[in-house]
């Protein structure tokens, strides 16, 4: 996703990333007296993610391409019709 800061008229590429989290170690006993560990590990978090930024980018320095986009529908979303921008910074 495309992010403009309007102070400095620039563009920012966003991405989503994978976020962890720390699982705590904890300890416990079990009914026949056995000391059991658990945690102490990284996960992926299915909730949270990471916002990475790419840039900054100039407007003039960006390639971008209109495409036709069909209707497209889930069971929670409907997009009609429409034309799609699709913008990526010129090579270097």
């Amino acid at each position: 996703m495309w992010m403009y800061d309007p102070a400095k008229k620039e563009f920012w590429l966003g991405r989503m990333a994978g976020h962890q989290i720390y699982v705590e170690e904890t300890s416990w006993y079990s009914e026949g007296g056995e000391e059991n560990y658990g945690g102490g590990f990284h996960r992926w978090s299915k909730r949270y993610k990471k916002l990475m930024l790419e840039g900054p980018h100039k407007a003039d320095k960006l390639l971008i391409k209109v495409e036709p986009r069909k209707a497209f529908a889930t069971k929670d979303y409907t997009w009609p019709v429409t034309c799609r921008v699709r913008s990526a910074p010129e090579p270097a």
